[in-house]
């Protein structure tokens, strides 16, 4: 069985955040309007490629150039390039993370995690009219639990308190995610904030 995450964010952004018990809720998510007015030029349906150790960003026109956000890379930096797709964040924080004390950047369904003010880890949870989101093995949100066990670097995790969770990747480079009513419901990477 392969080598499980030290934690991993959950499912949900809801329960991601009662999860974290010191999240910022005083901030009201961004309206749709309010994300429009925030980044008017963004292309929708932008193609996200989740990875590893971080994601790439496809350039929002032919013959552009994609944007590389590594784990590593500086939340200002990581945040900027976030909000001209998706608009602004709203931002929590939880000091009793397995891996940590980390900050979370929630922009819609995508979620950046950060660690002394360094990307660290990414979680999505849900379709967004901005992005289509791939991972390894060319997994994505909404594929049926049967053609998911079919891909190459599939493995359960066995005895997962969090429900049908799964690892794409090689070795210690895994994308985990959790499968909901027979599809795969989240997908996340890198250090998150899950207590199994």
């Amino acid at each position: 069985m392969k080598a499980r995450f030290g934690c991993a964010l959950i499912g949900t952004v809801a329960l991601a955040l009662a999860a974290c018990g010191d999240a910022d809720r005083s901030a009201e998510p961004p309206t749709a309007e309010e994300i429009a007015a925030q980044t008017p030029n963004a292309p929708r349906n932008r193609p996200i490629d989740l990875r590893a150790d971080g994601l790439v960003i496809a350039a929002p026109e032919a013959g552009g150039t994609a944007t590389v956000l590594d784990f590593g890379d500086p939340q200002d930096a990581v945040v900027e390039e976030l909000t001209m797709i998706f608009g602004g964040p709203q931002f929590g924080t939880n000091e009793e993370c397995g891996a940590g004390p980390m900050e979370f950047a929630t922009f819609d369904q995508f979620v950046a995690n950060f660690q002394g003010d360094r990307f660290v880890g990414w979680m999505v949870n849900g379709p967004s009219e901005r992005a289509v989101f791939t991972g390894p093995d060319g997994v994505k949100l909404g594929l049926p639990a049967s053609e998911l066990s079919e891909l190459p670097t599939y493995d359960v995790l066995e005895d997962s308190t969090l429900g049908e969770e799964f690892m794409l990747g090689d070795s210690e480079m895994l994308v985990s995610g959790l499968i909901e009513d027979g599809e795969v419901a989240t997908l996340w990477g890198g250090a998150n904030c899950n207590f199994r």
